[in-house]
């Protein structure tokens, strides 16, 4: 289901990414945001993406071929906001968002005019914040009136009746080369908590997955 949230996100939520337009993708060494930013590559638009380390970033900027990448846990040398200023100069037209909280809120103040921002989830939120009422949520939701853009979130199950177009898209950008999936395999059911923390802390490229049989290699990151 990430490559069909990934492609519902990206092309039928809001008015798609256009040609020549900026793009961010928070997330985006994820398995929804991967292949979000793959997809909003493929429309012609400019893409940057959002993740955590120098590794993620190497991905998203050698393996994605994404346009630039904003690595917010190395901010000694350049604040989130400075980077966004340096690969975002001209502001940002569309937004794929998986992390909220702060992050989310920067990225708001950059909004252009008629400018799209997509809810998928919050992931800097999941880990003691969500129903309990201490959601960090996006103190620059003005900006939205400001400057005529909007916001809205969604789930892959609202939107079904699109899935055989989507599994079709997906299909024919794949057979083209335009996207791909990278997995992170832990072995054995043993590694299942190890795995699961993972997910929170950033500690992965790609789908997570756990082979319970642990029959697979060393080697644990693999593209399909």
């Amino acid at each position: 289901t990430s490559g069909l949230t990934a492609y519902t996100g990206t092309f039928y939520v809001c008015n798609r990414p256009r040609k020549s337009e900026t793009v961010v993708v928070t997330g985006a060494a994820g398995a929804v945001g991967s292949i979000a930013a793959q997809l909003a590559k493929s429309t012609g638009a400019r893409v940057i993406g959002v993740a955590g380390g120098d590794m993620k970033c190497a991905y998203l900027m050698h393996d994605l071929k994404l346009d630039g990448a904003i690595d917010y846990k190395n901010t000694e040398g350049n604040s989130l906001e400075q980077q966004l200023s340096k690969l975002c100069p001209d502001g940002i037209d569309f937004i794929y968002d998986n992390v909220g909280g702060s992050i989310l809120d920067a990225l708001l103040s950059r909004i252009n005019p008629g400018g799209r921002v997509i809810i998928c989830g919050a992931i800097s939120q999941y880990s003691g914040n969500l129903n309990k009422g201490k959601v960090e949520g996006p103190s620059n939701y003005l900006k939205l009136a400001e400057k005529g853009a909007e916001m809205k979130g969604f789930n892959v199950m609202q939107y079904m009746y699109k899935i055989p177009l989507a599994l079709f898209g997906m299909f024919y950008l794949y057979m083209r080369g335009k996207v791909r999936m990278t997995e992170h395999v832990e072995n054995g059911i043993q590694s299942f908590p190890h795995a699961l923390d993972k997910m929170f802390t950033g500690g992965h490229i790609g789908k997570m997955l756990v082979d319970v049989a642990g029959t697979m290699p060393k080697e644990n990151k693999k593209d399909k």
